[in-house]
């Protein structure tokens, strides 16, 4: 043997044997647990256990379930504002509006000078003329009454009882239209009792009572009285019957000495005097449904307005159904009527009187209105 060399003993069996040691659990610890998987199961409480031959079933230890993690507040913000929205509620849809009635239709009036004996004979007479109604004058221009009136001055009340009787049985007939004629301001009775309060007066001779050209007297529509008694008036024609008031001399006077007339302490202008009367006359009447017109010259129509005598067509027509009045023209008298009320408006049904060579004297609707 060489000097210097010596033979080799292993100087590291030890960790060599170490090694063998721990590959041989490994391999028996991979075998039993590849053994313990086929034989794992768990318990409908969640449990682990083993399930060996002749050992039964043998419980292992279950690690505690970890408490689930709080999740993070999260900041809600301004609480949520409820808004109250105050929505009406639906109106009801309106009902449709009625078709309008023609108020006249093709209505042929005969103006009577005295009433008929009857009803037979009143429609006798309106057959014979191919009338459907007739008008009646119920009040002159001399502020006569022809009925027996219960608020009219007593000397002006021309009528009794019997009378005022048959005349109300013939406006109470079946298809027959009946029109009172009503003069409305020419009063020489009412205005010569009540001078101060419900006349027109004169000049200078303060507080008497002014007589036109022929010496009749007028009311003065600026004044209640003269009002009041007029509409007290005009409610007893449609407590008759009377279907429809006709309005003669709704205006103030302007025949005679007009300058000795004392206009002085009047407030309102002559137009507006006479409006507020109509709608007075108006009204009172709506409760019986008794229409009103207005009986005009054809000079009227033509002028339109006139501040003597205070008749204003714009202001007057919206307030009647019917205009009568004698024309040339129908149709000229048709256009100055829609000229008055204007384009917005319409203008009141027209009543003519035919006097034409060939027809039927009477009032009467044209055929075109």
């Amino acid at each position: 043997m060489a000097r210097g060399y010596q033979s080799y003993r292993g100087r590291n069996s030890i960790g060599a044997r170490v090694a063998i040691v721990l590959l041989v659990f490994i391999l028996i610890a991979a075998c039993v647990f590849m053994y313990a998987q086929q034989n794992v199961s768990y318990a409908d409480d969640g449990r682990i256990y083993l399930e060996l031959p002749y050992y039964g079933k043998i419980y292992l230890p279950t690690p505690p379930r970890p408490e689930p993690e709080p999740e993070p507040e999260v900041d809600p913000g301004p609480p949520p504002v409820n808004l109250i929205i105050d929505r009406p509620e639906p109106e009801p849809e309106p009902e449709p509006e009625p078709e309008p009635v023609d108020l006249y239709g093709e209505h042929h009036l005969v103006e009577l000078s005295a009433l008929p004996p009857d009803g037979a004979a009143l429609e006798d007479t309106l057959a014979a003329r191919g009338a459907s109604g007739f008008v009646y004058t119920v009040r002159n221009n001399k502020g006569e009454i022809f009925w027996a009136s219960a608020t009219g001055q007593s000397k002006a009340v021309k009528t009794g009882e019997a009378e005022t009787e048959l005349l109300r049985g013939l406006c109470e007939m079946e298809d027959v239209l009946s029109v009172a004629r009503f003069n409305v301001l020419h009063d020489s009775y009412y205005a010569f009792a009540n001078m101060k309060d419900a006349a027109i007066c004169q000049n200078g001779n303060y507080g008497y009572v002014w007589y036109d050209n022929h010496a009749y007297h007028w009311l003065e529509p600026e004044k209640e009285l003269a009002r009041q008694y007029v509409v007290g008036l005009a409610v007893e024609c449609a407590q008759l019957g009377f279907d429809e008031l006709l309005l003669e001399e709704l205006c103030y006077p302007t025949r005679g000495n007009t300058y000795k007339i004392n206009y002085a302490d009047n407030t309102m202008e002559k137009r507006e005097a006479l409006a507020l009367l109509l709608t007075e006359i108006r009204t009172a009447l709506e409760p019986y449904g008794t229409r009103v017109s207005l009986l005009l010259t054809e000079e009227q129509l033509l002028e339109g307005s006139n501040e003597a005598s205070g008749v204003d067509l714009a202001t007057l027509l919206p307030l009647v159904d019917g205009v009568y009045a004698e024309v040339s023209s129908e149709a000229a008298a048709r256009a100055l009527l829609g000229a008055a009320v204007g384009e917005d408006a319409e203008a009141p049904a027209l009543v003519c009187l035919l006097t034409e060579p060939g027809t039927e004297e009477g009032w009467c609707v044209p055929a075109a209105q």
